[in-house]
């Protein structure tokens, strides 16, 4: 996707920090610091609200900064850090993993505050928002802001910086009939959608009505438009913008559909040598991957070991010999999803867990 301009949202952000905030003073600055001081684990993270600006210091004994935001819809999350330390900022899931991350490139202009309100630092030479977009699904995020300790030294014990954020929903918020699929191997017809918040028609800058139609899918692997949808994988159905054509660009609203494996198929489970057993699976070449189960719980609770392996075939070892055990598989697939800062962690997609058989082990 390419990158927009941020100019008019940047100006309202800037609007509503001022009239909330008013002028940031010294003093409160100070302030923030000192009730800041503890963000530097998970666990302490601040609440990043829309349009807030946070200022705090990095040293290199706490060089590091954690702050939570939960998206309600599918959204655009702006964030920006402005600092003259180096280092890594990093989208976390709600888990604390690693979705996507980009490095914090140090020497930004207007470090200090001494002249000018802290909030005109989020804009470069060119009038332009210095902000990071991503798209982010429904869900609770952190992100993680890393100081590189080799900057510091007696000289520079401290690097000030600040952070923004903007999570904004897509508008229209659509809603599809159906948010998933099961893969058939055939081409997969767009679901029905149904749009809230916005008229049927919109109109561009020459005032030409145009009818909004939601008909263009992106491929998240690739964040790219393709035609159809057939493959095992996550895509956006989109709304093509119609002021930029032209550029292929996206549309102002998207929802999320996804296209899963089939129900897993276990061949044969048995057990032909003391403390082992061996699951069989049916090949699957859409998704490519099984995850096997093996408990003595027949409904997977408690005491089960999980195997994830590119081959049909897989041994369980060091069993207990005349205890009946329960076996399972489901296939699934591992999807990366292309965001602006490069290819996230992939994914998997998982189909769902075959008819369990039981095995007494030997």
């Amino acid at each position: 996707m390419k990158k927009r301009v941020f100019q008019k949202l940047c100006t309202l952000c800037i609007m509503a920090v001022l009239s909330v905030q008013g002028t940031v003073v010294a003093s409160e600055l100070q302030n923030q610091e000192t009730e800041q001081s503890s963000n530097t684990i998970m666990e302490m993270a601040i609440d990043l609200e829309n349009v807030q600006l946070y200022d705090d210091v990095f040293t290199v004994e706490n060089n590091v900064r954690y702050y939570k935001f939960t998206a309600k819809r599918i959204s655009d999350f702006e964030f920006n850090v402005n600092s003259d330390a180096k280092g890594q900022v990093r989208i976390l899931n709600s888990k604390g993993e690693k979705i996507i991350g980009w490095q914090l490139r140090g020497k930004n202009k207007g470090f200090t505050y001494e002249s000018d309100d802290p909030t005109y630092l989020l804009w470069d030479d060119y009038g332009r928002c210095v902000g990071e977009e991503e798209i982010i699904e429904p869900g609770t995020y952190y992100i993680e802001v890393i100081a590189d300790k080799g900057q510091f030294s007696e000289k520079t014990s401290g690097i000030r910086f600040h952070i923004m954020g903007c999570v904004s929903a897509w508008k229209p918020y659509l809603k599809l009939n159906k948010t998933s699929t099961v893969y058939t191997g055939k081409e997969i017809a767009i679901p029905k959608i149904k749009a809230f918040g916005k008229e049927k028609y919109t109109h561009d800058e020459n005032g030409k009505r145009h009818h909004i139609k939601y008909n263009c899918i992106i491929d998240r692997k690739s964040g790219k438009e393709i035609k159809s949808i057939k493959k095992v994988g996550s895509y956006l159905i989109c709304n093509r913008s119609f002021i930029d054509d032209e550029m292929n660009a996206w549309g102002a609203s998207c929802a999320v559909f996804t296209v899963t494996p089939q129900k897993g198929v276990l061949k044969k489970a048995s057990s032909k040598k003391t403390g082992q057993i061996q699951a069989i699976v049916k090949k699957n070449t859409a998704a490519g991957r099984y995850q096997i189960q093996v408990s003595t719980d027949k409904k997977f609770k408690t005491d089960v070991q999980t195997f994830n392996t590119k081959d049909t075939k897989q041994t369980v070892k060091n069993l207990e010999s005349g205890k009946k055990y329960y076996v399972r598989v489901r296939y699934y697939k591992n999807v990366p999803i292309k965001y602006n800062h490069g290819m996230g962690k992939p994914q998997p997609i998982y189909g769902k867990w075959s008819k369990a058989k039981t095995v007494v082990c030997k």
